[in-house]
């Protein structure tokens, strides 16, 4: 009976493999399609706003303001919100501004009201003291290439409501590659890309389009003010008021380095939410996830049984492979190590349960947070 199940999840662990590969494959951003763009057109179409929530951002923010003043479609305004950092994010913004009038600080001196988590209430300040139609929110760690202010202007043409994008993840250090699991669970475990034709869960918060009019009339940040997923929040809100989500990967045209500041910062990173979002997908979702990922698992802790379980191994790593390479610049050891990566996940997974449910509170960039 034993052998019998474990047989079943292996195959539906292999099928379910199948229709993540083939589920993501048409939201992915590739560079031959940019040749395909008119950026004239495009320049036309939209009054241009970027907002970038930033707190304690001075290794990052100069890279993407340097990138989006260098755009094949310029934007109109770029808002950097300081978040009370205590670095020199505000002094490295302010030298921008002289150099680009449409480069703008906005200073949040101060901690978020009661009832505010930090990156809703930058973005929420942003939006207010913005002017354009529409609006494009950036994290400070997103790197954009030369066409992606172009590429989103014309998914948002195409789509509407809400556009949003995962970056494409780039590593320096072997510790940023423990982040393949929860990446992994990210793009296709999320339903973010719609799994099997249905609506998304919600959107990805690195990198997130869509009008001023449909912002305000869904109202925006401050409806999710106090949601540390206030990006399955947002998605969820537009979804409810009738309005479209649209999620892409980054690919070749929007990357980002996650955790640049050690492994400390990785796991307080994904700890702060993994387990609240577990469940964002539905139950359905929660049961196909959990089916692929005890295959996983099956695979790590009988590998060594027999030449057989050895084989569904080495099929994995196979499987690892495909279905990561348009999300991060994984190394060839990362899918040969996949045990390593999905038992780091494991114990990230139950730390984030423990805080969440007992402790009732996360951590991040030296904020408390109530969950």
């Amino acid at each position: 009976m034993h052998a019998l199940m474990s047989s079943i999840v292996t195959i539906s662990t292999f099928v379910i493999s199948i229709l993540y590969f083939f589920s993501i494959r048409p939201r992915i951003l590739r560079k031959e399609a940019l040749e395909q763009l008119n950026f004239d057109e495009l320049r036309k179409k939209f009054n241009i706003s970027v907002i970038i929530p930033a707190r304690n951002e001075e290794v990052n923010i100069g890279k993407i303001l340097t990138a989006l003043l260098n755009q094949s479609v310029k934007v109109n305004e770029i808002i950097v919100v300081n978040d009370n950092s205590s670095d020199k994010t505000a002094e490295i913004v302010e030298h921008f501004s002289k150099l680009d009038n449409r480069v703008r600080l906005i200073n949040l001196l101060q901690e978020p009201p009661d009832g505010w988590i930090g990156k809703s209430w930058a973005l929420w300040n942003g939006v207010l003291n913005s002017s354009g139609d529409l609006l494009i929110l950036f994290d400070a760690d997103v790197e954009p290439n030369k066409e992606t202010i172009g590429v989103l202007l014309d998914k948002y043409d195409k789509y509407g409501g809400m556009i949003s994008v995962w970056p494409y993840q780039r590593f320096e250090r072997f510790y940023e590659h423990l982040a393949l699991a929860a990446n992994l669970m990210s793009a296709y475990g999320s339903k973010n890309f719609g799994f099997l034709n249905t609506k998304p869960a919600g959107v990805f918060g690195p990198v997130i389009v869509t009008s001023r009019k449909d912002y305000f009339e869904t109202g925006g940040h401050e409806v999710i003010k106090d949601s540390v997923l206030d990006d399955f929040k947002i998605g969820q809100l537009y979804l409810k008021k009738g309005k479209s989500v649209t999620n892409f990967l980054g690919k070749d045209v929007i990357k980002f380095r996650m955790y640049p500041n050690g492994l400390g910062q990785l796991f307080e990173g994904y700890t702060k939410n993994m387990s609240s979002g577990a469940m964002t997908g539905g139950l359905w979702n929660f049961v196909i996830s959990f089916v692929w990922m005890a295959g996983i698992y099956s695979s790590i802790f009988t590998m060594f049984d027999s030449l057989w379980r050895f084989g569904i191994y080495l099929a994995f790593t196979f499987i690892i492979y495909i279905l990561s390479k348009p999300i991060g610049n994984y190394a060839w050891y990362d899918y040969f190590l996949y045990p390593v990566h999905f038992l780091f996940f494991l114990l990230v997974f139950v730390v984030s349960i423990f805080k969440t449910l007992f402790l009732r509170r996360v951590s991040w960039r030296g904020r408390a947070i109530r969950v």
